[in-house]
């Protein structure tokens, strides 16, 4: 019986379907100057093309490496289904084109998650999934931590120490015992707070005054919000 597994993420491989759909989004990442000369031509080819495609490189295997561990973990998943799955596809396309724009580790790892998950079977509505895309681009790590805490603040024990500790008082105070001022300075949580709001991951403002205990641990984000969540998150 042949063994239709794939081998390490393969640079050639036919069935190395991401890759060749990244690939094939991207083209070569050659640059031609109509009218430059030789020696600009090699300086930009050199300083310009050389990062790009090692960039571009790197986010190939970056993605061929999950596809392989998918094949490694999830049970009857089938890579060689991936090149009939157009939401795989467009999911693909729409990463790989962003992964390029950046050198954010925490942006290129929501990127894969979110065609991994895909590839598993996580599907969206074709406008949430443009939407959460974009959300990765303008979004920085502070929006993914914040928004991470705010879904579930039971489960940071200094949230839960803070609550415990707190009479009457604001969910921003329990928050912020997670998320320090030296981590999170306070113009850059508010603007978090509202680019979040603006999305509708979350609810309601965290600086009301309520009871202690549990109201201060409420979970905060909407339905919208945990789909996001999930949709550029891997569960170990």
């Amino acid at each position: 019986m042949s063994d239709s597994r794939l081998p390490e993420f393969p640079d050639e491989d036919a069935r190395g379907v991401a890759y060749h759909v990244a690939q094939t989004v991207l083209g070569t990442a050659d640059i031609a100057i109509p009218g430059a000369g030789y020696a600009l031509q090699q300086i930009v080819g050199h300083f310009v093309g050389e990062p790009l495609a090692k960039r571009r490189e790197e986010w190939f295997r970056l993605v061929g490496g999950a596809i392989v561990e998918l094949q490694q973990t999830v049970a009857d998943f089938d890579p060689s289904t991936l090149s009939q799955n157009e939401e795989f596809i467009s999911c693909v396309y729409e990463a790989t084109h962003l992964a390029m724009k950046t050198h954010r580790e925490f942006k290129r790892q929501a990127l894969k998650n979110a065609i991994v998950n895909t590839a598993i079977g996580f599907t969206l509505d074709e406008a949430l999934r443009g939407r959460f895309i974009s959300c990765i681009d303008h979004f920085s790590d502070a929006h993914l931590r914040l928004l991470s805490v705010l879904h579930n603040p039971r489960g940071y024990e200094p949230c839960v120490k803070a609550a415990k500790a707190t009479y009457a008082g604001s969910q921003s105070s329990v928050i912020r015992a997670e998320i320090s001022e030296l981590e999170m300075p306070a113009a850059v949580f508010a603007t978090v707070i509202a680019d979040l709001e603006r999305e509708r991951f979350i609810n309601g403002s965290l600086g009301g005054m309520m009871n202690g205990g549990d109201a201060l641990l409420a979970k905060r984000t909407t339905d919208v919000g945990d789909l996001f969540l999930k949709f550029v998150s891997r569960s170990e």
